[in-house]
């Protein structure tokens, strides 16, 4: 199903009660018990199966993790001829909101139209363990929730992409890039961020370099979370951003920041672009910044493609899945020609330069590292 509201094609109205009422109408069974209306320019019928998405509050348009599941999605879509609705709420209650039409409208139809509920929001977490099980007597509705290490108990499947390794790597990787970092976390609250910030702060304080005296710069690592609740810090202000990186700001000309907070780091990055006294780390995805050396991405987008081609096959979904760092799912991209230090150690012919043997023993290094972390 595939509703064009706006760019992302991704249903988004004010009207709470108008929202529900049309996702009764597209979940509810027609005259002939087994057709899904779909909404769409010919106002054709369709049994194809569905996938339905339902992420964070203003998720869709951060310019990464989230609109690479948009992404992976529609590709997904595309191949295997399935309609789509993919839902980014303005608030936390419209998502509760669908989330309880949705529960209520498939743990009782009648109809054997398949249909895949997907969540990308960690701030349901509890409304989904306590509900998930209301699907389980309906065959054709299936649950599948994006990114927990924690499988669901009952109905439905999980898919966790690790990041810690990823993380790792990459702290490892910007000590040779930057000499002092700040690292901007979302909230404290949720696991994925800690997984990620401790993996990065591990990386970058294992003495893969040794600064040389005449550089006169030793490393320094400040950590600031934006919020102290789950599902919040995902949004900032640009004021805000100009506050964070002054009142942090080293004495070194050697600075990066690693914007580990959804769509608030396109703000970090516009700043960065604008300001040009900090490096720019990308996540999840790799920027086109001239400051930007370095990104820990992650390929959810290929995972979530992955997981729709699982559902639709004989076998299924797995119960819960881990792809990371030795899966290819998630990894890290250099650009070592902007990197102001690595060109500054290269020139001084120091012993400490990023070759490609060292960069295969950081490599090697957190994959060993995340195994050891996930266990």
């Amino acid at each position: 199903m595939k509703l064009q509201k706006n760019t992302y094609n991704t249903f988004n109205i004010n009207g709470l009660n108008l929202v529900l009422l049309f996702l009764l109408t597209c979940l509810s069974c027609s005259k002939d018990g087994d057709t899904v209306y779909v909404q769409d320019p010919d106002d054709a019928a369709s049994t194809a199966p569905l996938v339905i998405v339902i992420y964070d509050p203003n998720a869709v348009g951060d310019g990464n993790y989230n609109d690479l599941i948009y992404q992976g999605v529609e590709q997904a879509a595309k191949e295997y001829g399935l309609r789509t609705m993919q839902l980014s709420p303005s608030s936390r209650q419209e998502g509760l909101a669908y989330l309880q039409t949705f529960f209520q409208q498939m743990s009782t139809a009648q109809d054997t139209v398949r249909r895949l509920f997907i969540v990308a929001a960690a701030s349901y977490d509890d409304y989904l363990r306590q509900n998930n099980d209301r699907l389980a007597a309906n065959p054709y509705a299936d649950l599948l929730y994006l990114e927990t290490p924690t499988p669901l108990t009952g109905k439905g499947s999980t898919l966790y992409l690790p990041y810690y390794g990823a993380m790792y790597e990459a702290g490892a990787i910007a000590q040779f890039m930057a000499s002092d970092v700040l690292l901007v976390a979302a909230n404290s609250k949720e696991e994925t961020l800690a997984r990620a910030v401790s993996g990065f702060t591990e990386g970058f304080n294992t003495d893969y370099v040794q600064y040389p005296a005449r550089l006169n710069c030793t490393k320094s690592l400040i950590t600031e979370y934006l919020s102290d609740k789950a599902g919040e810090g995902f949004t900032l202000a640009d004021t805000t951003a100009l506050r964070i990186m002054y009142n942090r700001e080293g004495d070194s000309y050697f600075k990066m920041i690693v914007p580990v907070c959804g769509g608030a780091a396109r703000t970090f990055q516009h700043l960065c672009d604008l300001l040009g006294d900090y490096e720019y780390m990308g996540i999840d995805v790799a920027s086109n910044s001239t400051n930007s050396p370095l990104a820990a991405v992650k390929h959810i987008d290929r995972a979530v493609a992955l997981c729709i081609s699982q559902w639709l096959s004989p076998e299924g979904m797995p119960k819960h899945q881990a792809l990371g760092l030795a899966d290819g799912y998630t990894g890290v991209e250099i650009e070592k020609d902007n990197s102001i230090l690595y060109t500054v150690l290269q020139n001084n012919e120091s012993d400490d330069v990023l070759s490609d043997e060292l960069l295969t023993k950081i490599h090697n290094d957190a994959i060993r590292k995340e195994a050891e972390y996930e266990k």
